[in-house]
């Protein structure tokens, strides 16, 4: 539970475009760097979920009025040392998989390896943590979008085209709004606990024309997208959907809203990536 399985589609996203891209490009895979890069990206994903689960179930945000599903230390399902215990490992998974990428691609994956671990902890720990800083959406946009699919697909052919950010910026923004869904759900127990998430600066009518906008975001680009195809377009109903349904979910409604973004996040990634291999 305190792994969150449903969110692991967005790294799934990740990978699937990132290397769909790789292939149509290349004509072919390193298995072992994909492999790797899999493992890291899924382990770096897993480890913020439980840093989330554990610095939010400590400070008290996570409590008996949260609206999302029950977190595993908030419910006493687990204990802070077990779970504590839990992010150490995955932590050490995601920075053994990292370094081997580093001996492949090179030193200036340290520090992007480097700066994914501040992602780790940085995004819920303490006043001025990344979510505190309303940067979660941005902080999401940039680690899933820019350096996921971007870094698997420069470790694969040391190239790095600059039409990438097309597809790179694209993705991130779908996960974006995954993200500002998650913390629309949690405004009020955010805002009570002095959390000040974008969502609590925006307020509940902003924050729902941003979600908006990033899903609109990926249809407009892919005017410009050297590398998108028409299949992308089959995601539109799903679009809609979640363009109609925001705007009539509120509280625990949200979390159905969470799950269909997520869904619309690996959606879009395999009919995009269905283009590329078509």
């Amino acid at each position: 539970m305190a792994s969150r399985p449903k969110t692991l589609m967005i790294a799934l996203a990740v990978i699937l475009l990132s290397h769909s891209l790789v292939w149509h490009l290349q004509g072919s895979l390193n298995w072992a760097i994909a492999a790797l890069s899999t493992l890291c990206c899924f382990s770096l994903q897993i480890a913020v979920n439980m840093a989330n689960d554990y610095f939010d179930g400590l400070s008290g945000i996570d409590n008996e009025h949260r609206l999302g599903p029950p977190r595993a230390l908030q419910s006493g399902l687990i204990s802070a040392k077990a779970l504590l215990t839990g992010l150490i490992i995955m932590t050490l998974i995601a920075a053994g998989s990292g370094f081997a990428l580093v001996l492949h691609g090179g030193w200036i994956f340290l520090a992007l390896g480097l700066l994914s671990l501040l992602g780790v902890f940085g995004y819920s720990y303490g006043r001025h943590s990344i979510a505190n800083l309303a940067l979660g959406e941005i902080a999401v946009f940039f680690y899933f979008g820019w350096l996921g699919v971007l870094g698997c697909f420069y470790l694969q052919t040391f190239e790095l085209p600059l039409e990438l950010l097309f597809p790179a910026s694209e993705l991130g923004a779908l996960i974006a709004a995954v993200m500002l869904v998650n913390n629309m759900r949690d405004r009020t127990t955010d805002e009570d606990h002095g959390k000040l998430t974008l969502v609590v600066r925006l307020g509940a009518g902003k924050a729902r024309l941003f979600y908006w906008l990033l899903l609109a975001t990926p249809f407009v680009l892919t005017v410009f997208d050297p590398y998108a195809s028409g299949w992308v377009f089959g995601s539109i109903p799903l679009a809609l959907w979640l363009f109609v349904m925001i705007g009539q979910r509120i509280g625990k409604d949200l979390n159905q809203q969470l799950a269909e973004t997520s869904f619309m996040v690996l959606l879009w990634a395999a009919l995009y990536s269905l283009g590329l291999l078509l």
